[in-house]
């Protein structure tokens, strides 16, 4: 974690819970499978669920989903959120395992290797979109997820 000093200690706290509960969740378990490769390739659904998770921990939070391109390499994107003027992301260390796995930073930082192409707010109920075959097990996910994390969060 870094530069999270003006972000809420409670969100930052329920971020680190949520990306934990993430890493300690075996691959095989997982119903939606692109998880089973976190954090590789699924940046923009774990974004979504932790944004969800955040929303739901944090009353009248106001998150951004983020979308940016590489610059020089427009073909390589990257999913994060944004809040309260700092980049939050959970899965910038498949890029560099030296990275936290909770990348917290004010706007700039490592995120400035990405054009942001897109930026739209956090929509609860964004599952609803989901195609039929993958909606229940990415809810069921996601379930699992915010139980564990807020486990951790009480203990």
């Amino acid at each position: 974690m870094t530069n999270s000093s003006s972000l809420a200690l409670g969100v930052v706290q329920s971020a680190m819970a949520f990306s934990k509960a993430f890493r300690q969740t075996p691959p095989r378990w997982f119903a939606f499978d692109l998880f089973s490769m976190f954090p590789t390739n699924c940046c923009e659904f774990a974004s979504l669920l932790l944004a969800w998770f955040l929303c739901e921990e944090h009353d009248g939070i106001t998150i951004d989903v983020v979308t940016g391109e590489l610059t020089g390499d427009t073909e390589q994107r990257h999913v994060w959120l944004r809040l309260e003027g700092h980049n939050l992301d959970i899965t910038a260390d498949q890029f560099d395992a030296a990275l936290p796995h909770t990348l917290i930073t004010q706007a700039g930082g490592w995120h400035d290797r990405y054009a942001v192409i897109h930026v739209t707010p956090f929509q609860m109920g964004f599952h609803e979109d989901c195609g039929d075959d993958c909606r229940q097990d990415f809810i069921d996910d996601y379930r699992a997820l915010a139980h564990k994390a807020r486990a951790q969060l009480e203990s």
